[in-house]
């Protein structure tokens, strides 16, 4: 008879006489009828934890754990176990010290009483303790007990938040250090999100306990490892948009963090890669010789191109959520689901300058969204409809917003739309920036993004970004590599409020605009700072350019309101001082245009007021490497000073002449909130 491999450090000790006369029938073919079993494998993982002291307790019913465990052993060098077969189910299994190898930081832990679990229904293939195992036990505790719905309810949590991944019993597949695959399976999902979770907690200093539970907490949110669910911050009475309030992204930012770490050998070395749905595969446009640079034409040569992009399936599938039914997906957070990623769109072989052909296809599919009335809603994806509010969640809240753009009341509903678009897509007009916006009292529309799920949308449903550009506020204002320039995000820019006069002749189409809001954070480490709340889009047109374009229709001051306007329903109140509706486009009344969701949603607005005084930086993606040789650019290129310490990742660029405690630069709170602050005076 063959029998596996034990461990040089296994030892087994049975505290139960049957399951002791059935390990001798297994292990001593020592007589009797009862019937062999296999023993069952197991490991235990943070790295490989060697040394630990596993015990296996039975679970009653009722969900009770036995104070006296039915068997133990100690995990190898190679955090492997072996308990035997015979064992009962329920079972919950645990683990206790022993030393291991930090993935984040190759750094080997002391011995100590660390302690991970996992509970199994029934017997399973193979046995896997780890962070995300003890979160389904620690998930199931919490609901009361480990009773079979407590744990399924939280198997199914913890496995969403991974992607699909049973943490119980996927055994990580490793690779060589820094290697990429190009097909990852589950064992890679599952080595990355140990480094992930190692990421996190050497990041923030936490112990394994609150690591746990960071998982727990971001399971029960919604949240998956690639993306937390975050964006903006709410559309305030005031004309502006409050920067969000902090939230726990521990474990999701230290995904982040982990996918560029030099010693990540799981073989997923972008978030994107996590992505288990795609939209889109690659498409080439339609355009004729004069439309490459031409939004407009772009778009009506492209029109059933971007319609069978927005109809495919917009979602990131998740378990229970299928094809047919993601736009209605009854999702565990009010923000719905991520997006799917979108193939690249190439231009046609009529087109020979790349980059003004993508400058003008993001503009073109700017102005396909605009077109669909969608409002401002904390939704990632524009074709989610939200369902009915529920006993436990409220899906569809749309209460007034703050008079002096400051923070929301943490007791009051939280918005997931705005007010202000109606579900025929008219807004409400806001002629003054005095005047309370008005509210829509018919049905509201339900679809939308705000700013900076916006941006992302576009730029993914225009194949450019993959996936890459975070939705959150925070991480997409101020995420960059140490180079300064990413292939699929590109590079921020040091054009801000201070230079804009001098500077706002290198801003091109598409450049995405950071703000931060109308007052400094007040209180705590930021107090001094301005917290970044909001994004927008240059067009690089006028007001008079797009009165003079083939579609000035759809910019028609008297339709402002109107489902078949481009203008923001605000659009008046955002006027200067002496802009008036009878001069706007004339000399010294001729505004820059800007793309956001804002108010009411995705529109036209004009460059002023809050928009060009809270200029924090920009970000270019498309001819970012042109950026790094151009000289009157390349010392606005904003890189981290140093690398990150204590969560912490001071930027500026090299005009700026700044340090890691003064002048004008960027703070990112890479682990938790993941939070973009600016500090310093331009």
């Amino acid at each position: 008879m063959h029998f596996p491999r034990v461990p040089h450090a296994l030892t087994t000790s049975i505290a139960n006489s049957a399951v002791l006369a059935a390990l001798c029938v297994a292990v001593a073919g020592c007589g009797g009828a009862v019937d062999q079993q296999p023993p069952i494998n197991g490991n235990v993982y943070l790295g490989a934890v060697s040394g630990a002291q596993v015990a296996a307790y039975a679970v009653d019913a009722d969900g009770h754990i036995a104070a006296t465990p039915l068997a133990t052993t100690v995990t190898d060098a190679d955090g492997h176990f072996v308990l035997p077969g015979t064992l009962r189910w329920p079972l919950l299994v645990k683990s206790t010290g022993g030393s291991y190898t930090e993935e984040a930081t190759g750094a080997t832990s002391a011995p100590g009483e660390t302690s991970l679990s996992a509970v199994y229904l029934s017997a399973p293939s193979t046995m896997v303790l780890s962070p995300y195992s003890s979160a389904i036990v620690a998930d199931a505790l919490a609901a009361g007990a480990l009773t079979a719905s407590n744990v399924a309810a939280a198997s199914t949590r913890v496995s969403a938040f991974l992607g699909g991944v049973d943490p119980q019993q996927t055994v990580p597949a490793f690779v060589a250090v820094g290697a990429t695959l190009n097909t990852i399976a589950d064992g890679n999902r599952m080595a990355f999100a140990l480094g992930a979770e190692s990421q996190s907690r050497t990041d923030i200093g936490a112990s394994v306990a609150t690591s746990v539970q960071n998982i727990v907490a971001q399971s029960a949110k919604g949240d998956t490892l690639a993306a937390c669910h975050s964006g903006a911050g709410d559309v305030t009475a005031d004309g502006t948009v409050s920067a969000p309030a902090d939230d726990t992204c521990d474990v999701s930012a230290g995904a982040l963090g982990f996918s560029t770490n030099p010693l990540n050998r799981s073989g997923v070395t972008a978030l994107a890669m996590l992505g288990t749905t795609q939209a889109a595969g690659h498409q080439t446009a339609s355009a004729e010789a004069n439309a490459c640079g031409d939004r407009v034409a772009l778009l009506e040569q492209n029109r059933s191109l971007f319609e069978g992009r927005k109809n495919s399936v917009q979602a990131s599938l998740l378990p229970g959520m299928t094809a047919a039914n993601w736009s209605t997906y009854p999702t565990t957070s009010t923000w719905g689901p991520h997006a799917a990623i979108y193939g690249t769109i190439s231009a046609p072989s009529t087109c020979h300058d790349q980059d003004t052909f993508r400058r003008e296809l993001v503009m073109a599919i700017e102005n396909y969204w605009v077109d669909q009335n969608l409002n401002y809603c904390h939704h990632h994806i524009p074709g989610w409809t939200p369902p009915e509010n529920t006993g436990k969640t409220n899906y569809r809240e749309s209460p007034p917003a703050p008079t002096d753009g400051g923070p929301v009341d943490p007791n009051a509903p939280k918005l997931t739309c705005t007010a202000q678009r109606g579900a025929d897509g008219s807004q409400s007009v806001q002629t003054d920036s005095k005047q309370t916006p008005p509210v829509i009292t018919s049905a509201l529309m339900w679809n939308g993004a705000d700013c900076s799920n916006f941006t992302s949308w576009v730029y993914n449903f225009a194949g450019l970004a993959t996936n890459q550009l975070s939705g959150a506020i925070g991480v997409q204002a101020c995420s960059t590599t140490s180079s300064g320039t990413d292939l699929l995000t590109g590079v921020l820019l040091d054009i801000n409020r201070g230079n804009l006069s001098s500077t706002e002749q290198y801003l091109l189409p598409g450049d995405l605009l950071y703000i931060t809001q109308k007052k400094i954070v007040g209180t705590g480490a930021f107090a001094a700072d301005f917290k970044l709340a909001h994004v927008i889009t240059w067009t690089g047109k006028r007001f008079s350019d797009l009165q003079a374009g083939p579609d000035r229709a759809k910019y028609d001051l008297s339709r402002i309101g109107r489902p078949d306007s481009r203008l923001g329903g605000d659009f008046l109140a955002l006027l200067g001082p002496g802009d008036s509706a009878a001069n706007l486009g004339q000399p010294g009344h001729d505004p820059w245009m800007i793309i956001d969701s804002h108010y009411a949603g995705p529109a036209y607005r004009p460059f002023l007021g809050w928009y060009a005084e809270h200029l924090s930086h920009v970000r270019r993606i498309i001819g970012a490497d042109a950026v790094l040789t151009d000289p009157n650019l390349a010392d606005y290129v904003i890189r981290p000073l140093s690398p990150a310490h204590k969560g912490l990742l001071t930027l500026a660029s090299k005009n700026a002449n700044a340090t890691a405690t003064s002048g004008y630069r960027l703070i990112y709170q890479t682990s938790g909130s993941q939070s973009c602050y600016q500090a310093g005076t331009p």
